[in-house]
């Protein structure tokens, strides 16, 4: 049987341990909402730059089909200059999203990921870097067929006239002394066969790559914000 002064002891030992529990949770709890804000920071930011990704790959396929609508076997009156536009749209813009990942990364190496009570929470972080190589596959894929498309115009076209119809910024060149259309490739068969898978891929990259993820961090922002204090 206890002694009284023993019970006092073991009754102290055990208010101690309760109090250090309560001192650990309280951190670990500290802890967790410094980890959320960062996260709904790094989120809410890669959200706004895959919306301007979205919209760069909306204006290639815009100037894709208005190209589009001058492919044949003979080419009719053209705007030189309105036709090299799009070139540029088509051409020199490349979707590539590129989402900041500094605190994803942190706490998935730092042994972090746990302290987020949140289990769908974490589920979703811990999946996040494999939603983005899907991701870059279909860009990838995307920039190839743009890169053919662009062969055919460095090929059967004439860059430096190109360049001189829609004043580059980066070069002011003196006009060629080639005489060929610019645009010759546009009578091209094959040419209007790429520009067009170029068209299907990129519309694919928005349905079934960007939407996707985009309702994936909107769902990540809303975890969050369920669960910050």
């Amino acid at each position: 049987m206890l002694s009284v002064k023993s019970f006092s002891v073991v009754i102290g030992i055990l208010i101690a341990l309760q109090i250090d529990n309560w001192n650990e949770t309280q951190k670990s709890k500290s802890l967790e909402q410094q980890l959320l804000k960062a996260l709904l920071t790094e989120f809410e930011s890669n959200l706004q730059l895959l919306d301007e990704v979205i919209a760069m790959n909306n204006l290639n396929i815009e100037n894709s089909i208005r190209l589009g609508e001058f492919t044949g076997p003979s080419l009719s009156n053209i705007n030189e200059k309105e036709l090299s536009q799009y070139m540029v749209g088509i051409f020199k813009i490349e979707p590539r999203y590129t989402p900041n990942q500094g605190a994803v990364q942190e706490i998935i190496n730092s042994g972090r990921l746990s302290v987020l009570s949140d289990d769908l929470l974490r589920k979703a972080i811990s999946s996040w870097q494999s939603s983005l190589e899907s991701v870059k596959r279909q860009e990838t894929y995307v920039v190839e067929r743009r890169d053919i498309g662009h062969d055919f115009f460095l090929k059967g076209g004439n860059f430096r006239r190109h360049l001189d119809i829609i004043d580059d910024a980066l070069l002011d060149p003196t006009p060629s002394k080639f005489p060929d259309n610019d645009f010759k490739f546009l009578e091209n068969r094959e040419f209007e066969s790429q520009l067009y898978l170029f068209i299907v891929a990129s519309k694919n990259l928005n349905v079934a790559f960007y939407e996707p993820l985009r309702e994936r961090i909107n769902t990540i922002i809303n975890l969050i914000n369920n669960d910050l204090q």
